[in-house]
């Protein structure tokens, strides 16, 4: 099998086309000019804002009449009391360190055309190149994000000690830059505010302030057998065959005594391989072409399976570059996002968008990736349980739509400096169930692992929180307990008299949510013989959830009742929450059924138009055991949703669909739902043979499968190690 690799016969002309790499905290975008060298840098704690209680205690004093009036049938009205007293001010922003530059001379009138090039991420070393020939010399860099020593190096060689280069730095921070000792060392503050990306610039969009975070980084020459020497704001090194650089921000690199690179090199190989080498797939050779060229030939219709393997690992490989122990756990671009006001603030949108980043962190063998999602869970559920005591006067923990690096959990929507929510914000901004979603996986990490202590210690009080807050968020309504104020993220309905909103009450994704966090709460209590009283209150609640319930062509029913939907073609499928990625219609035949048929009637109205929306589907459709659909949307995803250097594509950049796309197939390969484990679900006719090793499901194992002709021809069932 050839070496998994992406690969370019030239350097990339935007970020989408860079090659990322990263230790978890601290990443890289490269390039890879010839002439001038970019590398996007990124470090984890690089945040706008200060810690700054954001909670609206006015919500609480309104939150009957919402009531009131949702019942009365005024959703509009009700709507529109959210969003004038119920809201609290966006959150903060994940902001790029800068960009440093390394300009090349190649000689006077000689030029810097480069022959042979080669640009190169080997997803197996987690080690990138690029090389050329330039004037009959020989150039190469080499680049890779230490986990070990929390560095970022760079080797710059030459056959000829003839290196000519400047180094520099720049920001779209207000940093300061010197150059002392062989190093660019780098000072400032970030903003103490940034708008999101998505409300209008305005007086005020980044406010620069003196509350911000410190940022400090150094761009420090290890070692070079070539001079190098200060000028102004920049490092010149001339007259080199080799020069090291080590690139650091907000901690201190962690090196041996003697620092070697080769040594270093080889620790860093080794650690990430160690994640790495535990799961391998081949599902076809990998063609020995240019990664952008068998995009390309994807989507003129040729046959590449070995693109999908590769694929698959580069969605393995981005989780360890983006989230390890003790960093903070992958947003909405991993860790790479070179805009001051990036994208949705490049922040963790709980309404799917955290949770899909970790769907293929347990049963692809990446559990060492899941510790800063549990600890971010930890801290959201903490940091909620002042938003449900000041917002709502409700015991337990709640988060909704957004989370920043300040841990805020109010719902947002308000511009700063303003008093009341933006027009149309409650459809998305208002969900106090993200929270809850966010326990799937602290539940799931059990499920996987069976470590009792987890469970008593980790797992128990964060789902406790969870499900103390359901309890009391409920109310009884005709007959059932129903969650209102309720929507379904970001997707809109219309009401009887014409007008359009998203607010109603017992939305089916909320009544999934509370039935999996309820039933995940009752099997902690019965696991460690705790059943106290909020399990009896639980007990006793739970026959008389508001039902889900289908409409008139056989769908499920994404609200309490069938309205027109003005997007029946909408990017979220949130009514389907509960065939996946939660297991709550596992065995219900008639559930699943109606998931079939909404699924359908989305896709039929332009569903999947994002690419992590497309990553959704085709879970789905392993889940509903149909393979060529599954495959139908794999497909999707990699010709219409994806960037030259295979990453996720909404559009702009996301990071949740390669991670998503990658917990696709692995669930076409193997599940471990509602009790039973199926090996092959949703194997496609297009994957005649190959096979899978290392692959997890629950109790700590671990599974192999080979097949041929469409048919597994073995399959081995191990403990994991």
């Amino acid at each position: 099998m050839k070496e998994m690799m992406l690969w370019y016969e030239k350097s990339a002309e935007r970020w989408e086309e860079s090659l990322p790499i990263g230790n978890g905290s601290l990443g890289a975008m490269i390039l890879g000019g010839a002439e001038e060298e970019i590398l996007g840098l990124n470090e984890e704690s690089v945040w706008s804002g200060y810690y700054k209680d954001k909670n609206n205690a006015k919500a609480a004093d309104c939150l009957e009449e919402v009531r009131s009036l949702v019942f009365s049938g005024k959703n509009k009205e009700a709507e529109r009391l959210i969003q004038n007293n119920m809201l609290g001010e966006y959150n903060e922003s994940y902001l790029p360190l800068g960009n440093l530059k390394l300009k090349f001379a190649y000689g006077s009138g000689k030029g810097g055309k480069a022959e042979g090039y080669r640009r190169q991420l080997d997803l197996e070393n987690a080690v990138a190149q690029v090389s050329y020939t330039c004037n009959e010399v020989h150039y190469q860099r080499e680049y890779f994000a230490s986990y070990p020593a929390k560095a970022i190096f760079v080797l710059l060689t030459a056959d000829k000690p003839v290196m000519d280069f400047t180094i520099s730095f720049i920001s779209q921070l207000c940093l300061a830059v010197s150059a002392e000792d062989g190093a660019l060392q780098v000072t400032g503050r970030c903003p103490e505010h940034v708008d999101p990306s998505y409300l209008p610039e305005r007086e005020g969009s980044v406010v620069q302030g003196t509350k911000g975070m410190q940022v400090n980084a150094e761009f420090r020459v290890v070692s070079c057998d070539g001079q190098v020497r200060e000028e102004g704001e920049m490092l010149h090194v001339s007259g080199a065959s080799r020069c090291l650089l080590m690139l650091s921000a907000m901690r201190q690199p962690v090196l041996p005594d003697n620092m070697d690179y080769e040594a270093l090199k080889a620790a860093h190989i080794q650690d990430y391989r160690s994640i790495y080498d535990k799961v391998e797939l081949y599902l076809g050779e990998q063609k020995d072409l240019p990664t952008e060229e068998r995009l390309e030939l994807l989507k003129k219709g040729e046959e590449d399976n070995g693109l999908y393997g590769l694929f698959f690992q580069y969605g393995r490989y981005l989780l360890i570059a983006s989230s390890r122990e003790g960093s903070l756990p992958a947003n909405l671009q991993g860790i790479w996002s070179w805009e001051l006001r990036a994208p949705w603030s490049s922040n963790w949108t709980i309404n799917i968008n955290t949770q899909m980043n970790y769907w293929h962190a347990l049963s692809c063998n990446l559990e060492e990736c899941l510790e800063p999602y549990i600890r971010f869970v930890e801290r959201v559920s903490e940091e909620g349980k002042k938003t449900a005591a000041v917002n709502y006067h409700c015991r337990g923990s709640v988060a909704h739509h957004n989370v920043d690096y300040w841990g805020n959990t109010s719902p947002v929507g308000v511009p700063q400096g303003e008093k009341a929510g933006e027009d149309g914000c409650v459809n998305w901004a208002f969900w106090p169930m993200g929270g809850a979603w966010l326990t799937q996986e602290i539940f799931r990490a059990y499920e996987y692992s069976g470590d009792e202590e987890y469970l008593k210690n980790t797992a128990a009080p964060i789902i406790r929180e969870a499900a103390l807050f359901l309890n009391d968020w409920l109310v009884e309504y005709q007959g059932e307990w129903v969650t209102c104020p309720s929507t379904s993220p970001e997707n809109q309905f219309r009401l009887p008299d014409g007008q359009i909103t998203g607010l109603t009450y017992a939305s089916a994704m909320d009544m999934a949510i509370v039935k999996e966090v309820f039933t995940h709460y009752c099997r902690i209590c019965e696991i460690l013989g705790t059943q106290d009283e909020l399990y009896r209150e639980i007990c006793g609640k739970m026959p008389r959830l508001a039902p889900f319930r289908t409409g008139s062509f056989g769908q499920l029913l994404e609200w309490h009742e069938e309205y027109e939907e003005p997007e029946p073609g909408h990017r979220h499928a949130s009514h389907l929450y509960g065939l996946f990625p939660a297991e709550v219609f596992a065995g219900d035949a008639k559930l699943t059924e109606a998931c079939r048929v909404s699924l359908m009637h989305r896709l039929e109205n332009g569903g999947g138009h994002t690419g992590w929306s497309c990553a959704w589907i085709i879970n789905l459709f392993a889940v509903l055991k149909d393979g060529e659909k599954a495959y139908e949307y794999l497909r999707t995803l990699l010709t219409r949703s994806t960037y030259p250097n295979l990453w996720d594509a909404h559009p702009p950049f996301q990071i949740d669909g390669n991670f998503g796309g990658t917990a696709g197939i692995a669930n076409m390969l193997v599940q471990d739902r509602g009790g039973s484990v199926t090996l092959l679900p949703a194997l496609p006719a297009q994957f005649k043979e190959g096979y899978v090793k290392g692959l997890c499901i629950k109790g700590r194992k671990c599974v192999d499968i080979s097949w041929k002709d469409g048919k597994e021809t073995g399959h081995r069932i191990y403990d994991k190690e």
